[in-house]
């Protein structure tokens, strides 16, 4: 037995009490819908000086961060000494990784109403193509989001927007939210997440190319097995020893937008290498997104892309007990087909295709496939990070409880 699952099975006895104790103190969340949590507010140009042609826009909700809603205070309320870490410095990455193509996408379609105002030609409206970001600070929850749009390429069907995304240098006047107009003004710390968001206008193609196995196809004795909703829920930070201290906590929590759930793909890979072992991630809106909105639709499937994915590979590597640093350094997310393919209208579930094909020099590749309800392979999503063991395991004694 590994050092890491010796020391859980050192406090279980101990533990089954506090874990009571912790389930009888949750609570439901609120959660928040699309149009709720990455609503963005234009910055008027008057107010910042990026320069002519730069459009700003500014969040409005604090992003949700992983595992933060899980009762810790009440889990560990007489343990002495240090509490396990259940989570990085920063918000959930995906959060900013939605609005900053969203943002993009809002100053394209305010560009395209002017048009059509001043000359009378309706024209079908651009649809995020890609989407190709970098992390470079963590994003923290008591303050907005800045996002700074500006042109690189505005042709007849094809344009790019680069959004560069800083925060104020100190939190916001209503760090709950939504945060008050007046913190775009506050001086700005330096870039936390950069991406260029390229978009393409809905054509009408030649071929129509994919597998002709649906991950529906591939899985079928899967998820056969169950209803799509009576998979577990995604868990809130999907790390081996989080999950096992909140072993009976099955839920959300306040995880907005979509309903996650996780198929239990353990049988299927139990006799697989990391590279070829898969994850199955089934989502869906929790509440309806505009139809007509097909980049809002877009963006919640990039936003669902990111999430768990490099530290569910952390419990592949064993590093479950024993996780120490894993965080997004670039992430690549591409559309396949035209935008209004990757509308969720319906009751129908998508299906987040997950394998991790290669691991070295304390980074990691995760690769991505979202399938449509209907077996359509809609979008990919390539994502590089870092995933590093702690040098120490965790340990918590029955002493110390």
């Amino acid at each position: 037995m590994s050092d890491e699952k010796r020391a859980m099975v050192e406090f279980q006895e101990t533990l089954e009490a506090a874990q009571q104790r912790a389930m009888a103190s949750c609570r439901e969340w609120p959660r928040m819908g699309f149009e709720e949590f990455l609503e963005l507010i234009q910055v008027p140009e008057n107010i910042h000086s990026q320069g002519p042609g730069v459009k700003r826009y500014m969040s409005r909700q604090p992003a949700w961060m992983a595992g933060n809603e899980l009762p810790w205070d009440e889990l560990f309320r007489n343990l002495k000494g240090p509490r396990p870490r259940h989570s990085g410095l920063g918000v959930f990455g995906g959060c900013v990784y939605a609005q900053a193509p969203l943002a993009a996408a809002r100053a394209i379609e305010e560009e395209e109403r002017r048009q059509t105002a001043a000359t009378g030609l309706v024209r079908p409206v651009p649809g995020i193509h890609s989407i190709q970001g970098i992390f470079t600070v963590p994003g923290l929850g008591d303050r907005p989001f800045i996002f700074d749009v500006t042109n690189i390429i505005s042709g007849r069907s094809f344009f790019g927007r680069q959004v560069n995304v800083r925060q104020p240098k100190q939190p916001s006047s209503d760090p709950a939210g939504p945060f008050p107009d007046s913190d775009a003004e506050l001086p700005l710390g330096d870039i936390c997440f950069s991406c260029i968001t390229t978009f393409k206008r809905p054509a009408e193609g030649v071929d129509d190319v994919q597998s002709p196995i649906s991950a529906q196809k591939r899985y079928a004795d899967v998820l056969s097995q169950r209803a799509p909703d009576e998979w577990e829920p995604a868990p809130q930070s999907d790390i081996d020893i989080i999950t096992s201290l909140f072993k009976d906590f099955k839920g959300h929590g306040g995880f907005p937008l979509l309903d996650m759930h996780k198929v239990d793909m353990s049988e299927y890979n139990s006799d697989k290498e990391v590279p070829d072992r898969i994850q199955l991630m089934l989502y869906r809106p929790m509440k309806p997104i505009p139809n007509d909105d097909a980049n809002g639709h877009i963006v919640c499937h990039a936003f669902e892309a990111d999430r768990n994915g490099l530290i569910m590979l952390g419990n592949h590597m064993g590093y479950g007990f024993n996780m120490g640093k894993a965080a997004s350094l670039s992430y690549s997310f591409y559309v396949h087909t035209n935008p209004d393919e990757a509308v969720m209208d319906g009751d129908g579930w998508w299906i987040q295709e997950i394998n991790w094909p290669r691991v070295s020099a304390n980074r990691c590749m995760m690769e991505s496939k979202i399938w449509s309800p209907k077996g359509k392979h809609v979008a990919s999503a390539y994502q590089d990070g870092m995933l590093v063991p702690a040098k120490e395991p965790m340990e918590v004694k029955d002493s110390e409880l």
